[in-house]
């Protein structure tokens, strides 16, 4: 069953969180916003933004280029088409900040 883009998108933008939540699981998160979903669908959420997130850190760290010495990552507007072929319901806000984020970590 295909998941709705609405929660998945909450999710994702949970797993994102840096501070206290960074890396954490967003299950209990993800639950106080719908308290319906129960803990294997919970499970499957957090998942799915794992890989997402890994997707799209691989994404850039495989792309990034050195010019004159300095990095070079990837053009945006190809990063959001791979993206959005694998994961075509994350949001334009959700996709730029995985973006940014990924170009944090590739620079880390």
């Amino acid at each position: 069953m295909q998941k709705p883009a609405e929660i998945l998108n909450v999710a994702h933008d949970l797993s994102m969180e840096f501070g206290e939540n960074f890396l954490q699981p967003v299950n209990s998160r993800l639950q106080e916003k719908y308290p319906h979903l129960q803990e294997p669908e919970l499970s499957e959420y957090n998942m799915i933004c794992k890989a997402v997130n890994n997707a799209g850190n691989d994404y850039v760290y495989d792309n990034i280029t050195t010019e004159n010495g300095s990095p070079r990552f990837p053009d945006y507007e190809k990063y959001k088409t791979y993206m959005l072929k694998l994961y075509s319901w994350i949001s334009e806000e959700n996709l730029s900040r995985l973006f940014s984020q990924s170009c944090y970590f590739a620079m880390k």
